[in-house]
């Protein structure tokens, strides 16, 4: 069952200009990239790596953000995006309840993983467990993400007018703080697969934004870098 509609929709029409997804396909490649990154870099502790408690304190705050991003990802989707999807397409649509359930299993990993890291934090023997989680939720998203662009994808380009999509879109870019916000755009800018992805992306961005990650961009790189063990 999804949630109640978030605003008034207006379905697409036939002839109309297909709503574009290609920037929620680029906030899945940084989700599932950040989540792997995790995985490796805790599979790395795991296997006895001795790390510096500075990329010790990296990779916690990093997994927390990444953690916290995941989550409200999944959440917008069954708050809005769901009730969008659901709204406009009416009897040519999606079954959505099993990417709903995926997201509950998510949530448990999610809960698990911030528990995991805490523990880590505190305790580098923890890093055992630590990896077994994040590994388990790497997978978990992947094959999550891949059922949605799969299912869901085609019928958004069916059915959802661009102006619907813009407004779920002007959803995801409100609502986390400032810090947050700086983190997220900077790890969604690094997942572009070239210049003209990048461009394209910084061209949908306000002017703000994209004053913030100028600013904050090559702070967040240095920070990757320690968390992947490269700096």
């Amino acid at each position: 069952m999804t949630a109640p509609l978030p605003f008034p929709v207006t379905p697409r029409r036939p002839g109309e200009p297909e709503a574009d997804v290609a920037r929620l396909a680029l906030a899945h490649r940084a989700l599932r990239g950040g989540c792997r990154m995790l995985a490796d870099v805790a599979e790395e502790a795991a296997a006895g790596a001795t790390w510096s408690p500075e990329r010790r304190r990296a990779v916690v705050g990093f997994g927390r953000a990444v953690l916290r991003e995941v989550q409200a990802h999944t959440a917008r989707e069954d708050a809005v995006l769901w009730p969008v999807t659901a709204a406009c397409a009416g009897a040519h649509g999606v079954d959505l309840e099993p990417l709903t359930e995926d997201h509950a299993v998510l949530r448990g990993l999610l809960l698990r993983a911030g528990t995991a890291l805490t523990a880590f934090a505190a305790d580098p023997g923890a890093a055992p467990a630590l990896a077994a989680v994040l590994g388990e939720l790497a997978v978990v998203f992947d094959e999550h993400v891949e059922e949605e662009e799969r299912e869901v994808f085609p019928v958004l380009r069916r059915c959802v007018s661009v102006r619907d999509l813009a407004r779920y879109e002007a959803v995801c870019a409100r609502g986390s703080g400032l810090r947050q916000a700086a983190f997220a755009l900077a790890w969604v800018a690094d997942s572009c697969a070239g210049p003209a992805e990048r461009a394209g992306l910084l061209a949908a961005t306000p002017r703000p934004l994209r004053l913030l990650l100028r600013a904050t961009g090559p702070r967040w790189r240095r920070r990757r870098d320690l968390v992947a063990g490269s700096q």
